[in-house]
């Protein structure tokens, strides 16, 4: 199984690149092969592209930041893995996770006993001009996870038994209630690097917030109050984040976005009078802004920059959405760039606490693993539309009871990424992963009925229980897992004995916590029959039961409405219509495809165009040169002629001219890349039709075998 690594390269590019060229290690550069550039002339590809960015994105007054990324992709002596399966491997790796918007190199090492890939990606997009963006661990796992998959479907370090993989159950709870400090220090960091723009704030903030910050040569250790010892930058990220040069690049940052985003801001106050217009025209000067819905937190991004998302509060109290209502009120004359909350203050205030056991153990069985390896288990399952894809389970959240069930800690408030047959990426939700696991192994719900005073509120959505007695506040059921008999009066809900159920604790705490479906159920008192007649309960479920009568009515009504709009009368005809959204679906899928192709292919042209822009005079300079001077000038110049070579090859086969401008091809990118955000659109209202046919069809399903059953019935009742 491939093991990787990545950091950034900040100098010496073209160095970095000799070196993992080297033919010594390569097999006579046999094993080196390049996405959008030659090898041998990379480090010249990736400044074009790196100016170009520049030019396009407004970046000129901006320091530059990290040159390239080197991956490093090792595999185990014990693999049986080829050199050419590793390269391939390699360019598989970096191809998915730079969804070929990129340039890189790759260079397969076969002079050690474990063969290895180096790989070098660009940090800035020939595409889209973006920089690479990458997060502390989170990157890392990312393509941990791409090369851990691709390394199972070709066979790689595969487990025959699943059983043998993850860990014991109780070894596996002793470390994860070994928690380490790092985490809240880095919450605290990324907090302060968040608003700080110059280094003396930034140690200003981190006090605060309660971490002594020490330089001691060229590292920093951060030690949380409290805390025993303390943290060295490297051991914070898999970046250079936390180390001295990485804060000054970000401070860096910061200050040139914060004096953009005010700038811009200023220069628009005295044409707004509500909020949408200051929106809408901060939009039109580069800048977005968004809310967060729990929070109602106001951040702001430099999109000219290629910023991040900026805190409204970093700018000032009047950049917040509380200081621009006070400012609308006096008509925009000015925003107050104070900050009067203290740091910890609005730490406390904008953290978001997540529940201390996030995780609902899932049993897996043969249905769901594909292949299981040294660091993990490959998943098939199905997205939320039904379509198929794979899942790779890091090994860290996989254990092994002591019956030998396989099983797998699932985050029920996370996303998972998932990859299609074709390549592409996805997501699905911890609840909906769970509850496709649960249901494919046939997994039994408990049955549980409530009592009028364990119920606080009764809805269409669900049912809210309020249990004082063991600190639960509110913890909210939805319609789905609820059952109600009118005629007893009664109202049963299902729990899930490994699923995890979040509520509100009682108090002034506010920190979310989460409790099992089997410990919530006995909370409850496990009660599966009604023994005794609740008239208040009764009453509310009546209630209710009215409600979602009137509403079933009013949906049945519609779905009858529209069969008779487009001439069906039996599930039978919807699959017609289902079919009918599933090739749209498809086509627009492939129009999606061929469009970015297209402007991977324009992007790319305009790169060739702009290095025989760069590199034309060096050539001509060439041509001029007697026969006597041709070597040695040749010589001196030999990249950059090979380089404007290379792209003029690439042109002629095209059939395009030089005298085209580079930007007339960037803007049609921008016009494609319109395009294909409108079909995405057009693409998600598809899906949602079709999963609103689906369900209809079932329904008829379902109304026609209850006709069916009551029919039955009748003949039954009659001839006995």
């Amino acid at each position: 199984m491939g093991i990787t690594k990545i950091h950034a390269i900040k100098s010496t590019l073209s160095k970095a690149i000799l070196y993992i060229e080297n033919p010594d290690k390569t097999a006579g550069q046999e094993l080196v092969s390049a996405y959008n550039n030659e090898p041998q002339t990379a480090s010249f590809d990736f400044a074009i592209t790196a100016a170009m960015a520049h030019k396009a994105r407004s970046f000129q007054n901006r320091k530059p930041g990290n040159l390239a990324y080197h991956l490093i992709q090792s595999f185990s002596p014990g693999d049986a893995v080829t050199p050419e399966l590793a390269h391939e491997l390699g360019r598989k790796l970096a191809m998915e996770f730079t969804e070929g918007k990129f340039e890189f190199v790759v260079a397969t090492h076969i002079d050690k006993d474990s063969i290895h890939n180096h790989i070098i990606i660009n940090a800035v997009s020939f595409y889209d001009y973006k920089k690479l963006r990458t997060v502390p661990y989170r990157t890392a796992q990312q393509i941990r996870s791409i090369s851990d998959r691709l390394c199972m479907e070709a066979q790689l370090s595969v487990i025959e038994d699943p059983q043998k993989l993850g860990q014991l159950y109780p070894t596996y709870v002793q470390k994860k209630r070994a928690t380490s400090n790092r985490t809240e220090v880095r919450k605290k960091l990324n907090f302060c690097l968040e608003r700080a723009t110059n280094y003396a704030q930034f140690l200003q903030m981190a006090q605060e917030l309660g971490i002594s910050v020490c330089q001691r040569g060229k590292h920093i250790t951060y030690l949380l109050e409290g805390a025993g010892r303390a943290i060295r930058d490297t051991s914070l990220a898999d970046t250079d984040k936390f180390t001295y040069a990485g804060l000054m690049e970000c401070l860096e940052d910061n200050a040139a976005e914060q004096l953009f985003i005010r700038e811009r801001i200023a220069k628009i106050l005295p044409n707004v009078s509500t909020f949408a217009d200051f929106a809408k025209l901060l939009q039109s000067e580069g800048v977005k802004i968004r809310v967060k819905k729990q929070s109602r937190q106001l951040l702001y991004k430099a999109v000219n920059l290629d910023g991040t998302w900026i805190p409204a509060d970093a700018l000032g109290d009047g950049f917040t959405l509380g200081g621009l209502e006070i400012s609308m009120k006096s008509g925009f004359e000015g925003l107050d760039e104070g900050h009067g909350t203290p740091i910890a203050d609005l730490y406390r205030e904008l953290t978001t606490e997540y529940p201390q056991n996030c995780d609902t153990p899932i049993r897996l069985t043969a249905r769901q693993i594909c292949s299981a390896g040294k660091r993990g288990v490959l998943l098939q399952i199905q997205d939320a539309n039904g379509n198929p894809a794979k899942l790779m389970m890091d090994n860290r959240h996989i254990h092994t009871t002591s019956d030998g069930a396989v099983t797998a800690d699932i985050g029920a408030a996370f996303s998972y990424d998932i990859t299609y047959d074709d390549g592409t990426h996805g997501t699905i939700r911890g609840t909906d992963l769970i509850r496709q696991i649960d249901e494919a192994n046939l997994t039994q719900p408990l049955t549980v009925s409530l009592t009028a005073n364990q119920i606080i509120a009764m809805s269409l959505r669900g049912v809210t229980v309020h249990l004082p007695q063991y600190g639960i506040e509110r913890l909210f059921i939805p319609e789905h897992y609820v059952q109600r008999n009118v005629e007893q009066g009664s109202c049963t809900i299902s729990l899930y004995p490994g699923w995890q159920y979040s509520y509100v604790p009682t108090g002034s705490e506010k920190t979310r916590k989460s409790i099992s479906g089997a410990d919530l159920a006995q909370s409850l008192g496990c009660v599966v029959q009604v023994d005794t007649f609740e008239s208040s309960l009764a009453r509310r479920v009546a209630n209710v039961e009215r409600r979602a009568g009137i509403a079933n009515a009013q949906e049945l009504g519609k779905l009858l409405g529209s069969m008779a709009a487009n001439g069906l009368h039996s599930a039978a005809d919807f699959d017609k219509q289902i079919n009918a959204y599933r090739r749209e679906e498809m086509k627009l899928r492939n129009e999606i495809a061929e469009l970015r192709s297209k402007s991977k292919t324009y992007a790319a042209t305009a790169h060739n165009l702009q290095v025989c822009r760069t590199y034309k005079s060096v050539w001509l300079e060439y041509a001029s040169q007697p026969l006597s001077k041709k070597g040695a000038f040749y010589k001196q110049n030999e990249a950059a002629l090979q380089t404007y070579s290379r792209a003029t090859s690439q042109l002629d086969k095209m059939g395009i001219s030089q005298l085209v401008e580079p930007e007339k091809l960037q803007r049609l990118v921008l016009e494609t890349e319109k395009r294909i955000a409108e079909l995405d659109v057009e693409s998600e209202k598809v899906k949602k039709v079709y999963k609103a046919v689906q369900e209809d069809k079932e329904t008829v399903k379902q109304i026609q075998y209850d006709e069916i059953q009551n029919k039955y019935n009748c003949f039954s009742s009659s001839t006995l």
